[in-house]
């Protein structure tokens, strides 16, 4: 035993080197799980040991995002190669999502813009015929001035209020039977838009076939998000979302009628062309688009063109769409501006309707149909998962022009005699005076930037 004590055996000492090193490497993992889990420390991908080892607090640098159950959780999905997700949930609902885990401008809110109709006419044509040096039509310089601000969105809304079909042999026109030029389409996408209402009275002007001609013009742009008309039943009953913060948005749109079929759908050639006013429909899409979606936001073609004040028929399919549920409702067609309100249906729901966004771009040259605007607001989730729609602004524009170029401008950024200076005004007299009253004296319930 002396000697033992005296001379440790070779066994002994390999015995107590192995020890030693086992607890060095013990503390090391100590040490580096502490930037992981406090509970588990994993090295190589194997679990080593359950539970801290040492005394040392774990420290968020950052308070975590609450974190809300997906109403698509389950759902079967493949990517296209355009990044576009389909999907079918559990319960056979189709879907699509454009822009899955895109981030917003800000990290507490989805901000959305929208203005209203894009039109080709015989007084816009020439116009964008200039722009493009004489050979074809550029409409893109109209929005040099706006599209910064309409870019710096997450959600850019703008209403094509007429086909493109001259890929078809058919020749560019303007009122009544309107074809526009095909590149108009890339003008929305070079602008930054990505939501595009194709619902409306015009969209069967040159038939079927102008219908399904201009869809091979939205199949260039896979980025935008063409509402209220499909080539086929199951793409118009297929929920199609759009991304932001998490927060996924379903885009449906809808028109009162059709210059070529009329009223209703029972006398269109299909319920998915061009989607019409049906109560019955629209609350199933609605319904169907609630199952998947966050957010509903409804492209609504209505009301009497040019009268500013909205219908008793608007006022009615708007308290319909506020029992619905849906969040806000864009409008178009009256070709002027027409007041933002809330509207609140027999159910007690309410939503906030842009009963119409005029002409973003026509070319005339009477002043009403010239003046338009760019409606704004935020989405907000809320603490309990809920969204709302906060800070509606509306922001007049107008068509000007010093006697050289046409393009949009913001009223807020020119003086009274910039204003007045407008030569596309000649039907009045103080450009500066009729704008304030005309747009502070129609009943807008938000607030007005100018």
């Amino acid at each position: 035993m002396k000697a033992f004590m005296k001379k440790p055996s070779m066994l002994f000492r390999l015995g107590f080197k192995a020890w030693l090193l086992s607890l060095c490497l013990l503390l090391l993992f100590s040490l580096t799980a502490c930037s992981a889990s406090p509970s588990t420390i994993k090295f190589n991908d194997y679990t080593l040991l359950d539970g801290p080892i040492l005394d040392i607090p774990y420290i968020e640098e950052e308070e975590a995002q609450p974190s809300f159950p997906s109403k698509i959780a389950g759902s079967t999905e493949t990517i296209d190669a355009n990044g576009i997700v389909h999907g079918v949930t559990p319960g056979g609902i189709r879907y699509t999502v454009h822009g899955r885990g895109v981030a917003g401008g800000a990290p507490d809110k989805v901000t959305l813009c929208a203005v209203g109709d894009q039109l080709a006419t015989s007084m816009s044509l020439p116009i964008a015929a200039r722009y493009a040096g004489g050979s074809g039509y550029d409409f893109t310089p109209f929005y040099r001035e706006i599209a910064p601000m309409i870019q710096s969105y997450d959600l850019r809304y703008i209403n094509q209020e007429t086909v493109m079909a001259t890929r078809g042999g058919y020749s560019v026109t303007g009122y009544p039977v309107f074809n526009s030029p095909d590149n108009m389409a890339q003008t929305i996408a070079n602008v930054g838009f990505n939501l595009v209402n194709f619902a409306t009275n015009h969209t069967y002007d040159l038939g079927k076939r102008g219908v399904e001609l201009s869809h091979e013009v939205w199949a260039q742009y896979p980025e935008l998000m063409i509402g209220g008309s499909y080539l086929t039943q199951e793409d118009r009953e297929t929920v199609h979302m759009i991304e932001r913060n998490g927060i996924t948005f379903a885009f449906l749109a809808y028109t009162y009628g059709d210059n070529m079929y009329g009223f209703g759908t029972a006398n269109m050639p299909n319920s998915y062309y061009a989607c019409q006013f049906d109560r019955e429909l629209i609350t199933a899409d609605v319904r169907r688009a609630q199952q998947v979606a966050d957010v509903i936001i409804l492209s609504i073609h209505w009301g009497n063109e040019y009268i500013w004040e909205p219908t008793w028929q608007q006022y009615e399919w708007a308290e319909f769409f506020a029992d619905l549920g849906v969040d806000l409702v864009l409008g178009s067609h009256a070709h002027i501006v027409q007041p933002t309100r809330y509207i609140t249906g027999p159910s007690g729901n309410t939503v906030p309707v842009v009963f119409g966004l005029s002409d973003i771009v026509s070319g005339w040259t009477l002043v009403d149909t010239i003046f338009s605007g760019i409606f704004t607001c935020d989405f907000v989730r809320q603490s309990d998962g809920t969204i709302t729609v906060e800070n509606l602004l509306w922001y007049p524009t107008i068509e000007w022009s010093n006697g050289g170029d046409v393009y949009v401008r913001l009223l807020k950024d020119m003086d009274q005699a910039t204003i007045n200076s407008n030569t596309r005004t000649s039907d009045v007299n103080n450009d500066y005076n009729y704008l304030w009253n005309m747009i502070h004296n129609m009943g807008m319930e938000i607030p007005i930037v100018w």
